[in-house]
């Protein structure tokens, strides 16, 4: 990914990334060189890492939400997860006026959506689900999915694949969202069933050009 460092030019925004760089996340605002350029905001998670004890700790405690030891990818998370969530507080508390709309893609990003609901962070929330995460897990079994959505034991059936405590991410940014989307309509009719939340609006998927 090339990006073209700039400075923002909101000066909130300057500001509010100057404040988490004093405490020593390391982050990168600029341009991204594709078609139409667009502005991004990319946090190296490696500089936080020395939060990720107190930040599980915090995510189970706010959330009910356990993480494992040894698990990479939702480490990932979990920092990724709290650093946005960092961002949007520090924003919106130091611009009041500005209406924020916050859109999150699939599991590995939606940590933050039960920390805005939880501290009250004044933004509008929005997931989006490609496929849910237990569902991709169900397909490549032997199951017949479809037919037995309505029956799976969805805590057990991710508890037995080693997942949980994803899916339980998954499941707070289902509920904690302010809106719920999928992609598909049987994505939709999945996530149903699964994440016990009928999404509000489908959409397809448009990235076209990466």
């Amino acid at each position: 990914m090339e990006v073209e460092p700039q400075e923002p030019k909101d000066p909130v925004v300057a500001s509010t990334l100057q404040s988490m760089r004093d405490r020593g996340i390391k982050c990168l605002y600029g341009r991204w060189l594709i078609e139409g350029a667009p502005q991004v905001l990319l946090f190296d998670t490696g500089s936080a890492y020395g939060r990720l004890d107190e930040w599980k700790g915090d995510l189970w405690n706010l959330a009910g939400i356990p993480s494992p030891p040894g698990d990479h990818e939702t480490n990932e998370a979990i920092i990724f997860g709290y650093l946005v969530a960092w961002f949007l507080g520090e924003y919106v508390s130091r611009n009041q006026k500005a209406s924020v709309v916050a859109h999150f893609h699939e599991w590995q990003v939606g940590v933050t959506i039960p920390l805005c609901r939880k501290r009250h962070i004044d933004v509008t929330t929005v997931f989006t689900t490609h496929a849910t995460l237990l569902g991709r897990y169900l397909c490549a079994g032997s199951v017949d999915f479809y037919n037995n959505l309505q029956y799976f034991d969805v805590d057990h059936e991710a508890g037995k694949r080693g997942i949980y405590h994803r899916y339980c991410i998954e499941r707070a940014a289902t509920h904690c969202a302010d809106v719920f989307t999928t992609v598909s309509h049987i994505t939709a009719y999945e996530s149903e069933h699964l994440l016990k939340r009928k999404p509000g609006k489908c959409h397809p998927a448009t990235f076209s050009n990466i």
